[in-house]
């Protein structure tokens, strides 16, 4: 390297050094807003509409299960369909072969609905499962409005999902989001169970860009 260009090198170099640690600097004093700005991407709520029916996707059956009571309750739609045929894996090791479904349905119930308002639509192991068989059965039923309910950080790459898969169909799909009673959705990185939910979900929403 010649002297004057490693000179220009040096100086570069200096000029970039303060760059960097200053921008390391504002990064860790707003880490906090970046974070919360990173899982509020994840988020997508529709509010409270009516609807047809309210499709309760598989999976965190408590906190899906209890707030699908509470949109019933508040008559967003007269009944709702559990989905989800994978089985839980807990009630598994006692030689308990439950679905998700069922167990949605039972939290629901539970939580004061009356059981011939959410009933166990057991089809799926995942988004893209699931969406195929809430189409189905929503055009079945003659719906036109649905709400899909998940669990708040899964909720935009559910509706990007279920909307490609309704384009045509006459169905207009509304998202809720149920909140998660394991972490707090607006301060996610203090628990293991919200970094583990960010985490997964950014993975899954890559996965479904490039697959689907």
């Amino acid at each position: 390297m010649s002297v004057g260009l490693k000179g220009r090198w040096l100086r570069g170099w200096h000029l970039l050094l303060p760059i960097a640690l200053l921008l390391i600097i504002l990064a860790w004093y707003g880490r906090y807003r970046i974070l919360h700005r990173l899982g509020a991407c994840l988020i997508e709520d529709d509010g409270p509409t009516h609807a047809d029916a309210i499709y309760v996707l598989g999976g965190a059956p408590f906190d899906r299960g209890t707030y699908a009571a509470e949109l019933l309750e508040r008559d967003v739609a007269p009944i709702a369909y559990a989905s989800g045929s994978n089985h839980s894996s807990i009630l598994k090791a006692e030689g308990r072969l439950v679905t998700e479904a069922e167990l949605s349905c039972r939290a629901a119930v539970r939580a004061g609905t009356p059981p011939a308002r959410i009933l166990p639509l057991p089809y799926g192991t995942s988004t893209f499962e699931e969406a195929q068989g809430v189409l189905y059965h929503a055009r079945r039923i003659d719906a036109d409005t649905i709400v899909v309910l998940t669990t708040d950080f899964h909720t935009r790459r559910v509706g990007k999902v279920f909307r490609k898969r309704f384009e045509g169909s006459g169905i207009h799909v509304l998202v809720a989001t149920a909140p998660s009673t394991e972490y707090d959705a607006g301060r996610w990185w203090e628990s293991e169970q919200g970094l583990l939910m960010v985490n997964n979900e950014l993975v899954k929403s890559l996965f479904y860009a490039l697959k689907y």
